[in-house]
């Protein structure tokens, strides 16, 4: 089972990083887009700069699930590496709980605040198919869904280091020989 949530977990990871890296392109080409239309040919684009944010928040939010994951925020080393066996697994859970609690604060209430935008629209982007607008609601969107993601990653990595802290070795290495010369 767990060998099943952890499959499950790897492929939601890496496919959030390949669409973080994706937006990461678009948002480049999308930009080069505005620069080009507005410096070379003199005449902006109404719809690349919008476009270009949107895709820049979708892509934050996607990095900092894959971020949660790999530990890449800012962590409590000096405590954490003074730590070990039962006290490093207390303080992993309490700091997992603290961002948990933060993580579920931001799927509540991004969920809410895509409810109260879903009627607004996104200035100067028309739906290439529809000719319609395009709901502000796809980006408030990342909110809850880059959340979401970084609860997955957040309790796969607190599982890891939990189980790592409690597994490892709790007697002192032993000491170095000192050899004169």
């Amino acid at each position: 089972m767990l060998a099943a949530l952890s499959a499950f977990e790897s492929f939601l990871m890496r496919w959030t990083l390949r669409a973080a890296m994706a937006l990461l392109v678009l948002t480049c080409c999308v930009s080069l887009y505005q620069v080009v239309t507005r410096f070379i040919f003199e005449e902006p684009s109404t719809w690349s700069e919008v476009t270009a944010r949107s895709l820049n928040i979708w892509m934050v939010y996607l990095g900092v699930a894959v971020a949660f994951r790999t530990g890449a925020l800012m962590a409590v080393e000096f405590l954490f590496n003074r730590l070990h066996g039962g006290a490093r697994a207390v303080l992993v859970a309490v700091i997992a709980g603290l961002s948990l609690g933060v993580l579920l604060v931001m799927v509540w209430f991004g969920w809410d605040m895509v409810g109260r935008v879903r009627f607004q629209m996104l200035a100067g982007v028309d739906n290439p198919f529809t000719g319609e607008g395009i709901s502000i609601a796809l980006v408030y969107a990342a909110v809850p869904v880059g959340a979401a993601l970084a609860i997955v990653g957040l309790l796969a990595r607190a599982a890891e280091q939990i189980r790592d802290a409690l597994h490892a070795r709790t007697s002192a290495p032993a000491p170095q020989e000192v050899y004169e010369v």
